[in-house]
């Protein structure tokens, strides 16, 4: 869990990356200028000619490539801002995230970055180099720019597939899958919160607001474990909370110094982390646009709600209204019922009229339930009776409808 902390963290300082890659880029320069300088005999005998240029043409091929890397990282700059105006336009303002923390994005970056650094710390410091001796800075130059050619390709080849609907959505689903199986099942998940200490709790305030990102569960305990004590949170992973709202039920006998809300990351946004149903809330938004009437596009729609099936099916092993610690630690979360109805209600609102929209919500549900537990079925079955009542009975014709009831038996 304390890994899962430092990466967010990290992740919400986009410059990161692109730093490591310019310091990598600052100590290449100096190693190339160092040898330039000290070892230009040595160099000589192991280089080929072919490689070896003269001060004056090194200071114009570098920079060269400086202006234009510098012109390079503009244009991805501005290819940045396209993407993500489309994200925000066409897809979800919740999935920009998403493209400006992608490993290519931030990868892109730090090489354009640092070939710019190299460029323009090498034109510094080639000065030192007498003027009758060929250096190997401007060959290194020039395989760097190479590189950068190469990355710039690959992150055109990156942009294309990353507006492409179908992709997003799978990749969407990845990480809506990948978030379920990453939730620690070490706890007791139950339906009925647990018989606590027998003494009046203390009630911790958040003192922070915005929304509850992580609880570092491992840490929790030991506290708990430690001073004999029950710590129940209040609540779920993904609410939004004030600095007055109370997050934290105190069961303890004696008092002691660590104070658990250290251990309670609050945020300024949800991250998909812990908080399944943010998760496939990405999903559900591009399902809606996608059932917008200026975008009118169903087979969008369809695919999202197959992916969303997918992921419901992973979420629904994480069914339970707390999850129990070895009696020391209780932690809330959405019962699966509640994430089932939160993420179909407004899709089944907006396809109420449309059978194609209707029978892949019930394909959905056919998927959640197919060897799942009988709880799990009888959940879904309810709420396939929620989706039929929400058809438009009178603008549907007979076979519209018998389609409908036959996919609603077969829950």
């Amino acid at each position: 869990m304390l890994k899962e902390r430092t990466k967010l963290k990290l992740s919400r300082h986009i410059w990161i990356v692109p730093g490591i890659y310019s310091i990598g880029a600052l100590l290449l320069a100096s190693l190339v200028i160092w040898i330039d300088i000290f070892h230009y005999e040595t160099v000589k005998k192991v280089v080929p000619n072919r490689l070896l240029t003269s001060t004056s043409l090194t200071k114009t091929i570098l920079g060269s490539i400086a202006g234009s890397l510098l012109t390079m990282t503009s244009i991805t700059f501005s290819t940045l801002m396209v993407v993500l105006t489309t994200y925000s336009g066409q897809f979800s303002p919740r999935i920009l995230q998403n493209f400006i923390h992608d490993k290519v994005t931030l990868r892109v970056l730090g090489v354009f970055m640092g070939g710019f650094v190299y460029s323009m710390f090498s034109l510094l410091f080639i000065r030192e180099v007498n003027n009758d001796d060929p250096v190997i800075s401007a060959a290194v130059g020039v395989f760097i720019a190479f590189t950068c050619l190469v990355f710039f390709a690959h992150f055109l080849q990156h942009v294309a597939n990353s507006i492409q609907v179908t992709k997003l959505i799978a990749r969407l689903g990845d990480e809506a899958v990948e978030a379920i199986e990453k939730i620690e099942m070490s706890g007791e998940r139950v339906g009925v919160r647990p018989d606590v200490l027998k003494v009046e709790p203390d009630l911790l305030i958040s003192g922070k607001r915005g929304y509850i990102q992580l609880y570092e569960t491992e840490k929790l305990l030991a506290i708990a474990e430690k001073n004999e004590c029950v710590i129940e949170l209040i609540e779920p992973i993904g609410a939004f909370v004030t600095k007055k709202t109370p997050i934290v039920k105190l069961y303890r006998r004696h008092s002691f110094s660590e104070d658990v809300r250290e251990y309670i990351k609050v945020g300024e946004e949800r991250i998909h982390v812990q908080d399944v149903e943010f998760a496939i809330q990405k999903l559900a938004e591009i399902t809606l646009r996608a059932l917008a009437p200026g975008a009118n596009d169903p087979n969008t729609a369809i695919e999202g709600i197959r992916h969303i099936g997918m992921a419901l099916e992973e979420a629904s092993r994480l069914d339970g209204k707390y999850v129990v610690f070895r009696d020391r630690l209780i932690v809330p979360q959405r019962p699966f019922e509640d994430i089932l109805y939160e993420t179909f209600y407004e899709i089944c609102y907006s396809g109420r009229d449309r059978v194609s929209v209707l029978l892949a919500v019930f394909d959905a549900l056919q998927m959640i339930s197919r060897d799942n537990t009988p709880a799990i079925g009888e959940k879904v079955r309810h709420f396939g009776d929620y989706v039929r009542a929400k058809v438009e009975e009178d603008i549907l014709n007979e076979t519209d409808r018998r389609k409908i009831t036959e996919r609603f038996e077969q829950l």
